[in-house]
């Protein structure tokens, strides 16, 4: 089977176009992310005033991430059978739903100069459900806001530890990392948190 594009590539195409400079030069890489960063995090003493952002703006990516968790629940409900709250098995669904044909769709309908695109509000949706799912095993867990609001990561402040999950979506809807399993990787995810705390 044909291989669907790489993930730093899509990125650029789809996401990279919506930073300004100082967003572009704060984040420090090209593209996409690893999938967990160590140690450059400054850990303040309150979750309040944990990012780079004014507190209105922490408040409105927030808000954004709210909004796009949402949005996933209701738009995958309609088309797979899941219920109930978002949670591994809703991942697990999703995960097995975009498989390379439906990935390649997504990107032949998508406009890289429409912010409403489907590639980026699919993956958006996608790594927000992630940010959910994964909080919701880890309570522990705090959103770390920054903008675009997708480059908004998790926090583990035991493990001084970021999980920049959209990315991870990135990376789910291109080659990369279009067989990962991301159910397991959420778990595998967590226990290496859970090991790096201890």
């Amino acid at each position: 089977m044909k291989p669907i594009e790489e993930c730093d590539p899509l990125f650029l195409r789809y996401f990279d176009r919506w930073y300004e400079a100082d967003d572009r030069q704060r984040k420090g890489v090209p593209a996409t992310r690893p999938d967990m960063i160590q140690g450059d995090v400054i850990i303040r003493t309150l979750p309040d005033d944990i990012g780079p952002l004014t507190a209105e703006g922490r408040q409105d990516v927030l808000k954004q991430i709210e909004t796009m968790t949402q949005a996933a629940k209701s738009d995958w409900a309609r088309y797979l059978k899941v219920s109930g709250d978002l949670d591994l098995n809703w991942i697990s669904a999703i995960d097995q739903h975009y498989h390379r044909d439906r990935i390649r769709d997504v990107i032949k309908d998508s406009q890289p100069d429409d912010f409403s695109n489907n590639y980026l509000v699919t993956c958006c949706e996608f790594g927000a459900a992630m940010g959910y799912v994964l909080r919701s095993i880890c309570p522990r867990l705090l959103w770390y806001p920054d903008w675009p609001y997708w480059e908004s990561a998790l926090l583990d402040p035991q493990s001084n530890t970021l999980i920049p999950v959209f990315h991870w979506a990135v990376k789910k809807m291109s080659e990369y990392g279009v067989d990962d399993g991301f159910a397991e990787k959420i778990q595998v995810c967590i226990q290496m948190l859970n090991d790096r705390a201890k």
